[in-house]
């Protein structure tokens, strides 16, 4: 089931400024992926909400990809989805973190993504 926000992807126009506005208003870099062209930042303290800042070239101004979810148990998590009329696009997808994702709409077209 759905435990907590795991991260909020974004997509900007151009990274550099955008890591820089953010580094400038208090959060850190935690990675940097050049091979996805984004990185992840927190705020300071514990338990803090991931940013993935991704490059995207085909946007003008920075927007919300999708927010993902952690999940304790991703079979159930996407049974649950289906059931209240979610559809996936792609389940249980390893990516290059190591994680595991499934990308799915809400009914009203919605982005939105597990992550265990």
């Amino acid at each position: 089931m759905l435990v907590r926000v795991d991260h909020i992807d974004l997509k900007v126009p151009h990274l550099d400024d955008a890591v820089e506005f953010f580094t400038s208003v208090g959060f850190q870099v935690v990675r940097r992926m050049a091979e996805r062209g984004s990185v992840e930042m927190v705020l300071p303290g514990e338990n803090q909400v991931l940013f993935e800042i991704r490059h995207d070239p085909t946007v003008e101004v920075t927007r919300i990809d999708h927010i993902a979810f952690a999940v304790d148990d991703p079979e159930a998590s996407v049974d649950q989805i289906k059931a209240a009329g979610g559809t996936f696009s792609r389940e249980h997808h390893p990516t290059p973190t190591g994680r595991t994702v499934s990308n799915f709409a809400d009914p009203h077209g919605g982005k939105w993504q597990l992550a265990d």
